[in-house]
């Protein structure tokens, strides 16, 4: 299975209904909802609710404006971290904030946020019945939650001198593991799938998820085409696996210059530092850890998969592997 390939197609099916939610009237509104969706990106989670939809007998029709919805609420949350973590680059472009101004940028979000809840709704311009739509709507405003309370630890473990593993995995799996379970839930929920397989596919989340980021923490570190500079979450302060490992490892005194450096201002981290926090990294074997813990993730993430449908599982197996091969 050719995950690139699958993304590419899959992808353009939900492109006309995201646009049937965004007219191109009010000035520093619409015009940059289309720029920011006009700087890229993978199309994962909508691509994950088609493919799960499918592979369980659903009409894939139907599922087309949640798997939209997971596209704009992926995007409008993108908006926010960049304005939370001070980015001003998206994908080789000005972030919307530092393009628009911060106070656009704020309403940007909130607006493609409420435009979620509608692309669910016009489920029922599809067939989609009014106790699905429910489940639906309750499962997105379930993970919002989830994300929202994930992104607020995030933030405070940046203020930690001693984070443990344990600390980052509750905050990633809050924070990135129901957001990308979601898709594969309603796509689940659309195609009619029992309560036993859309539970199982909810245990799923928790061990991608994760994983997912753990490879992100990596990818900091080598920013290949379309990310942010080397290093930008070594200047933001962020307490990835890597530093959490590394933390635990070191000694006193470069335990004090990691946190000197993590407790500087983004903008007062120079590329020195950067090469000091990857030097002690590659001192402690971090990155290595850090690899291994997200393959231990994919691996349980197999074993909680064993019993599904095997269409459901082989694209599900997919996936997570690819989440932790990609390159960028």
């Amino acid at each position: 299975m050719n995950i690139e390939k699958i993304l590419a197609e899959k992808g353009k099916l939900i492109d006309k209904e995201i646009r049937s939610v965004f007219p191109k009237s009010v000035q520093n509104l619409h015009d940059a909802v289309y720029y920011h969706l006009g700087t890229g990106g993978k199309r994962i989670r909508p691509v994950l609710a088609i493919a799960v939809c499918e592979a369980l007998g659903g009409d894939v029709k139907k599922v087309i404006p949640f798997a939209a919805a997971c596209e704009v609420l992926h995007q409008w949350l993108l908006i926010h971290d960049d304005i939370e973590d001070g980015d001003r680059i998206r994908r080789e472009k000005e972030a919307v904030w530092v393009k628009y101004g911060l106070a656009h940028g704020i309403n940007i979000g909130d607006y493609m946020s409420a435009k979620v809840y509608e692309l669910i709704l016009n489920s029922k311009n599809y067939g989609v019945g009014n106790e699905t739509v429910f489940r639906l709507l309750n499962a997105t405003v379930k993970t919002a939650v989830k994300t929202a309370e994930g992104q607020a630890m995030d933030m405070n473990l940046r203020k930690s001198n001693n984070p443990s593993e344990k600390d980052y995995m509750d905050m990633v799996v809050g924070k990135t593991g129901h957001y990308l379970a979601i898709p594969m839930v309603g796509g689940a929920i659309v195609a009619g799938a029992d309560e036993k397989v859309i539970g199982t596919i909810r245990e799923f989340g928790p061990c991608i998820g994760p994983a997912f980021q753990i490879t992100d923490d990596i990818l900091d570190l080598t920013a290949g085409k379309g990310r942010k500079e080397i290093g930008r979450d070594i200047k933001e302060g962020k307490r990835s696996m890597l530093v959490v490992h590394c933390l635990s490892k070191c000694n006193k005194k470069e335990k004090k210059s990691l946190l000197r450096i993590l407790n500087k201002p983004a903008d007062k981290t120079t590329n020195a530092d950067v090469l000091l926090v990857k030097k002690l990294f590659g001192k402690y074997g971090s990155i290595e850890y850090a690899q291994d813990k997200a393959k231990e993730l994919i691996n349980k993430s197999k074993e909680i998969t064993k019993d599904l449908p095997p269409k459901l599982r082989s694209i599900l197996d997919e996936f997570a592997d690819y989440m932790v091969e990609r390159k960028r």
